[in-house]
């Protein structure tokens, strides 16, 4: 088995699979709990930000690694790429947002793009019963 596929199956792509899940369960059920009170606009604007938070996050789990492995010699260009690539996507969710406020909600979507914090937070508040009960899997 190659050293990508054992990175990806470990506990760290358990933990990243875990936190994505989560905070697209967040995201997606504040959507839909805004779409059952007349709120379209801003159910749409939390759902984008959401899912831009979920490929921010999966993003930085694939290309952190590879930035910081010395044995790779991608260089400063690499890292700079991978955080332009990072905000460029949480930048496009705003831009989306921005450019049609009626029908998407910018503060939302905005409020969606820390979906995965707010995660990570309330996980760390209770005790780890969000994401996983061990600390191995951090």
């Amino acid at each position: 088995m190659n050293a990508t596929a054992t990175k990806t199956e470990g506990p760290s792509g358990v933990f990243v699979r875990q936190v994505i899940t989560r905070a697209l369960l967040f995201a997606l059920g504040g959507a839909l709990i805004l779409t059952l009170a007349g709120q379209a606009a801003w159910a749409r604007g939390l759902a984008l930000g959401g899912l831009a938070s979920a490929a921010n996050f999966l993003a930085m789990a694939w290309l952190l690694p590879r930035a910081l492995d010395p044995a790779q010699r991608r260089g400063q260009a690499f890292t700079v790429a991978s955080v332009a690539l990072r905000f460029g996507l949480m930048a496009a969710a705003l831009a989306v947002a921005l450019s049609m406020p009626q029908r998407v909600a910018p503060l939302a979507a905005a409020a969606g793009l820390f979906s995965v914090q707010f995660t990570l937070m309330s996980d760390r508040l209770l005790g780890g019963r969000l994401v996983g009960t061990s600390s191995e899997s951090r």
